[in-house]
């Protein structure tokens, strides 16, 4: 059911007429889900001894002082378990229903070094964003601090908004790989006591930016209790929920297509709101998404706004990384799309300051991407470029051409030091003040993000 090859489930199907799932791709890495997975662990899920889906079990029994027993092997009478969410096509709950789940030990084992890495930062940027946004939640809602090692802080309802940027760094539309992440939040506690360790303590003062083969490092105390994920598109929204059921987290969760300006949310709030993508567009534009982000939260509610700064002009070899993305965003004018404007965060800090929340973190994250994330930028443009039916076959030329020219002239740079062209993603930390409480004074210039050392 979660292989590739022929299609026979309707509502499982992709365009191709292959199973839906049988690519389905990691956020952080592009690698299909269960290759690395298997690479990570060294065995080959697809063979383990559970070979129907594995019983789920009520989350009162997640966080548990040891590993609980792996389910049972099925056989091919078992009763199906099947999710139930409204509106979903029937074939594809059931191919939902029929994936692996964290249960299984190697699934378990997969999700804890994926944790163990987001912590020594193996994922780069966006895993050190998200370890972030954990030590700026947990520092705003413990002050005061203190050796606390029994403590955690939680995002309660959580609202995940993803966007796609037009033009950007490979990784920076997608903030890490945002269903493991979430779901190392739901099963933090268990992963812990499995570890027969203690989370960091709220002071933060055992935390810091490990290396990769350090597995010293605490793990940060924080969790969740639901969550409503937001996505552009069918696709998009489609693998994360699959993601999500490999997890064993779909049922604690609600999904959506579309923005959040096109969706009625009722009378639904949220304790915590995580935006990256949202916000670009005109200086209108994204302060009415503010504004309806804003309206979405509970009473001392906390958003975390991930975007973009403008790009900086720069006049040495770097530049040449600035010509790559000039180039494709003049292809997407002449083909009538218009390109994304990304907001300064000081604009945006500004803003929220004005529409009534309080903004407490504003730090900014250099981007230095690789050669091959510089490839896979450019790969995106060619292919925009070729599948656009508004570019004459002589203009898609010139384009690729020049753009095969750019990408040999970054490997040259490459060769000499990394390809830092003043490009920063910044993360953005807002609280909505409970009634009748007074509006702190607000964060004004983002801060550049410092490595945190071992004391």
């Amino acid at each position: 059911t979660n292989g590739g090859g022929e299609c026979t489930t309707p509502g499982s199907c992709d365009d191709d007429g292959n199973t839906r799932g049988g690519d389905v791709r990691d956020n952080e890495e592009g690698m299909d889900l269960r290759a690395k997975l298997n690479a990570r662990l060294g065995v080959d899920i697809n063979n383990n001894n559970n070979s129907g889906p594995p019983k789920r079990v009520q989350s009162q029994d997640r966080a548990t002082n040891k590993k609980p027993n792996p389910p049972p092997p099925t056989s091919s009478g078992h009763e199906d378990y099947l999710y139930n969410i409204p509106g979903e096509d029937p074939g594809f709950i059931r191919h939902l229903s029929s994936l692996e789940t964290y249960q299984v030990p190697e699934m378990r084992e997969a999700l804890e070094q994926i944790l163990q890495e987001m912590e020594a930062n193996v994922g780069g940027i966006t895993t050190l964003m998200q370890r972030h946004v954990e030590r700026t939640l947990i520092q705003h809602q413990f002050p005061e601090g203190g050796d606390d090692t029994d403590t955690y802080a939680t995002f309660g309802s959580l609202l995940d908004v993803s966007t796609d940027y037009s033009v950007s760094w490979n990784g920076s539309t997608e903030f890490g790989g945002k269903p493991s992440w979430v779901a190392s939040m739901f099963y933090r506690k268990d992963i812990i006591n499995y570890e027969e360790t203690e989370p960091c303590r709220v002071d933060l003062e055992d935390d810091y930016d490990a290396d990769v083969d350090d597995d010293e490092c605490c793990l940060l105390g924080v969790t969740i209790n639901d969550y409503v994920g937001i996505r552009p598109t069918k696709e998009k929204k489609e693998e994360h929920m699959i993601l999500s059921a490999y997890w064993d987290v779909l049922d604690h969760g609600q999904w959506k297509v579309g923005t959040v300006m096109n969706l009625e949310f009722g009378d639904q709030k949220f304790d915590t709101i995580v935006a990256n993508g949202a916000l670009t567009g005109t200086d209108d534009e994204v302060v009415t998404i503010m504004e309806k982000l804003a309206s979405l939260l509970n009473p001392g509610g906390v958003v975390f706004f991930v975007g973009i700064e403008p790009i900086g002009k720069v006049d040495g070899p770097e530049k040449v990384y600035n010509e790559i993305l000039q180039q494709i965003e003049s292809a997407k004018r002449l083909g009538g799309e218009e390109p994304t404007r990304n907001v300064p965060a000081t604009f945006i800090n500004e803003s929220l300051d004005r529409i009534g929340l309080s903004v407490f973190s504003s730090v900014h994250f250099p981007i230095i991407p690789t050669l091959d994330d510089v490839r896979e930028t450019t790969n995106g443009g060619k292919r925009w470029i070729e599948e656009s039916r508004a570019l004459k076959p002589d203009i898609k030329k010139q384009y690729m051409t020049k753009l095969d020219d750019l990408v040999k002239r970054t490997a040259r740079v490459a060769k000499v030091g990394a390809v830092f062209a003043r490009e920063y993603q910044y993360i953005v930390a807002a609280e909505l003040p409970i009634d009748g409480n007074k509006k702190k004074a607000s964060v004004k210039e983002p801060t550049v993000y410092l490595p945190k050392t071992e004391q």
